[in-house]
């Protein structure tokens, strides 16, 4: 079954940072965000759409839109950065190994808590011993090219 994305007044009543986002923003970002919820959904069970509501935010807050600090500072293009000094200027970017190790999501305070989740769901290949031996004759291991 096809995911279904929070509507507009779920999503502004429980972040109301984003109250003024637009319909055409809101609409546009949060299908963004229902596309990565939606393979993922049944691992993410009752948070899907938590999980949905973090990421649209997330997207909202690259763009600049909303009245938090991370939204305002993407606007005036300052996203990324730690401390920003005007006079005699004095800027130092947040190059925090544990944000960069989240990748795009590293940069919003979203996109942090939504990161553990989506890592939960889309982890890495799981191995497994399968009980054969990696070397040996054939049939137990690889006995050379075939013929």
């Amino acid at each position: 079954m096809a995911y279904t994305v929070p509507d507009k007044a779920t999503f502004t009543g429980l972040f109301p940072a984003f109250a003024a986002v637009t319909t055409d923003q809101y609409a546009f970002w949060s299908a963004r965000a229902g596309r990565i919820v939606d393979p993922i959904q049944a691992c993410l069970a009752d948070d899907a759409d938590l999980a949905c509501m973090l990421l649209t935010a997330h997207y909202l807050t690259q763009q600049g839109i909303g009245t938090g600090a991370d939204a305002v500072a993407s606007a005036q293009g300052a996203s990324g950065f730690k401390r920003i000094k005007s006079g005699s200027i004095d800027l130092e970017r947040d190059d925090s190994s544990a944000d960069a190790a989240m990748g795009e999501y590293g940069a919003t305070s979203y996109g942090k808590r939504v990161y553990p989740m989506l890592k939960s769901c889309l982890g890495g290949p799981r191995v497994t011993g399968t009980g054969v031996p990696v070397c040996g004759t054939w049939p137990y291991g690889y006995e050379g090219p075939i013929r």
